[in-house]
């Protein structure tokens, strides 16, 4: 099997694209990079997170999240994610948009490394606390009172550490970057 575009070969081409759409071509140096992507990071929207099965098969989940800095922080009640974290930690994450067109995709992955933190681990209740508003949100769609107990009870924080980031903006003219942990 022939392999696909290298990472080198997909910055070629998404600068090409820029060039051809009009969109004049940005090219961040590694600060500026990083300060993007915790820009986009600190929206409001969801990821995809892959996990690894225990027979090696890939297992993906929608979740919430919010950051800090580069860091992802997820909170959880459940979920065959939980038992293959326990397996290894490894994980994938990606967020991303496009209407279909290239010249409005954006969007990046994240190669890291996962912890599973649980109560009362001092790490669990720093999580639960950067997850306060969308958890406040979240109790009052879930009903009845029964069933917020069993998750709150039940629920454990997942710190995403980034190894490696990919990173591209066609509509800002921000092609294929890389950021890597130093």
């Amino acid at each position: 099997m022939e392999p696909g575009l290298t990472f080198e070969e997909q910055q070629i081409q998404a600068k090409h694209f820029l060039t051809k759409l009009g969109i004049p071509v940005k090219e961040l140096g590694p600060q500026e990079l990083e300060a993007e992507i915790k820009t986009f990071l600190a929206k409001t929207q969801c990821l995809s997170l892959a996990t690894i099965n225990p027979d090696g098969t890939p297992h993906q989940t929608v979740l919430d999240y919010v950051s800090e800095g580069l860091t992802i922080y997820i909170a959880s009640a459940g979920g065959q994610k939980f038992v293959n974290l326990d397996n290894t930690n490894k994980v994938s994450v990606s967020i991303g948009f496009t209407d279909g067109t290239v010249e409005s995709e954006y969007g990046l992955t994240i190669d890291g490394t996962a912890k599973v933190y649980k109560a009362p681990h001092p790490k669990f209740v720093t999580g639960m606390m950067k997850m306060k508003s969308f958890l406040e949100d979240w109790s009052r769609s879930v009903q009845p009172l029964e069933d917020i107990v069993k998750r709150a009870v039940t629920a454990r924080v997942i710190k995403i550490e980034p190894d490696r980031i990919t990173y591209m903006n066609m509509p800002k003219g921000i092609p294929y970057m890389r950021w890597e942990k130093k």
